[in-house]
């Protein structure tokens, strides 16, 4: 049984063994290995979202729709058909401007399936024309 109290210390720092790597200023400077250049996104067309920014919000779910353009953001679809997939967005010519309320709502939302569906394709038929005037392209 130890009847005096241990006597509180700082932490030391272990010194660099001289058969590491990457002790001392290797490890400051960074990696001495050679970083990939990210992957470019599948359908990614930065013009598409861009359009997006300062919109009004096309989904217009009621009860859940914020009336600000402060929180409008770009919504890609959620169909197969437009290149949605399990951890793969859908390409970004299939997007619509949604307030960030209407953006929870069509990913995270408890509505049927159908039901999302059928609010983005009605807020794309609206928003294509805009888009395409926005843009000044020319539809496929």
């Amino acid at each position: 049984m130890r009847r005096t109290p241990m006597k509180r210390t700082s932490f030391k720092r272990k010194a660099g063994s001289a058969l590491n790597a990457f002790s001392g200023k290797a490890v400051l400077h960074g990696t001495m290995f050679k970083r990939k250049a990210p992957k470019k996104r599948e359908g990614h067309d930065k013009r598409m979202l861009v359009a997006c920014r300062g919109e009004r919000c096309y989904l217009r779910v009621p009860g859940v729709c914020l009336p600000s353009a402060d929180t409008v953001v770009p919504c890609h679809s959620n169909e197969q058909q437009h290149g949605k997939g399990m951890g793969i967005k859908a390409r970004d010519e299939f997007t619509v401007p949604g307030c960030q309320a209407c953006h929870v709502w069509l990913d995270q939302g408890s509505a049927p399936r159908d039901q999302k569906f059928s609010v983005w394709r009605s807020a794309y038929r609206e928003w294509e024309p805009a888009r395409v005037a926005k843009l000044s392209i020319e539809v496929d």
